[in-house]
């Protein structure tokens, strides 16, 4: 049975591992305890180090963007012929890594576009991916057994798998994730004074405000200023439109 470590158990790592552990081996780390215990009341097998979730046959790399790339710093030396999938928001960052880690080394980028403003390992929930794209971002150090087993993870959470470029792939994430983020951050300042009166509409389209900031901050970088231009052209295209 293939063996998959997941290290950072919050709501896609602790999602991922909730929804493999019927099928697979798994072995899980986060560095927070109380985490840890969570996961394992939810019947997961959870390490008390890093370095205890290995050997196995791949590892995925669930921590917070922010600490990506200090993580796969950790773990890839660690892995030795595993495939290391990361499962970050953003991929240019990763492409870096990928050129100057070792020849030896197995990484690909695995994007689920799924989610929830909750956060967490409370929030986990395999359900999430059912359905939902999985983007698979090939990197410098991506073989054919890499791009085999990101696709294969995928599909075994339910996900539907296309291949990207790291650049397309960040692009994409712009107008995606970002510029509908910065929107409801927007609106929910802009109506802040009437959001007292707010039926479903006005909440929904405010739900992403509630991403938790440090999240926000790295979803508001990369290429969102280009794709709010984009939107702004598009709004002002509508707005032309009412005459």
């Amino acid at each position: 049975m293939k063996t998959t470590a997941v290290v950072g158990l919050g709501l896609i790592g602790g999602s991922i591992a909730l929804g493999l552990k019927d099928a697979r081996t798994v072995r899980a780390y986060d560095v927070d305890g109380a985490t840890r215990a969570a996961a394992r009341n939810r019947g997961l097998d959870v390490a008390e180090r890093l370095e205890d979730v290995l050997p196995a046959d791949e590892v995925v790399v669930a921590t917070p963007l922010p600490g990506i790339i200090a993580t796969l710093d950790r773990v890839v030396p660690l892995a030795g012929r595993a495939v290391v999938m990361e499962v970050g928001s953003l991929k240019a960052a990763v492409a870096a890594f990928a050129e100057r880690a070792p020849a030896e080394a197995r990484v690909v980028g695995l994007h689920p576009m799924a989610g929830s403003t909750a956060s967490g390992f409370t929030a986990a929930d395999p359900a999430i991916f059912r359905g939902r794209p999985f983007l698979v971002v090939p990197t410098a150090r991506s073989d054919a057994r890499a791009m085999a087993a990101a696709g294969d993870l995928a599909r075994a959470l339910g996900g539907e798998v296309t291949v990207c470029s790291p650049g397309a792939h960040d692009r994409a994430v712009a107008m995606l994730s970002g510029v509908p983020l910065a929107i409801a951050i927007a609106l929910a300042r802009a109506g802040a004074d009437v959001a007292h009166l707010a039926g479903p509409g006005f909440e929904g389209a405010t739900r992403l405000a509630g991403t938790p900031p440090e999240l926000a901050r790295a979803l508001l970088g990369g290429d969102v200023k280009d794709a709010l231009a984009r939107f702004r052209a598009a709004l002002d295209e509508v707005e032309r439109e009412l005459g």
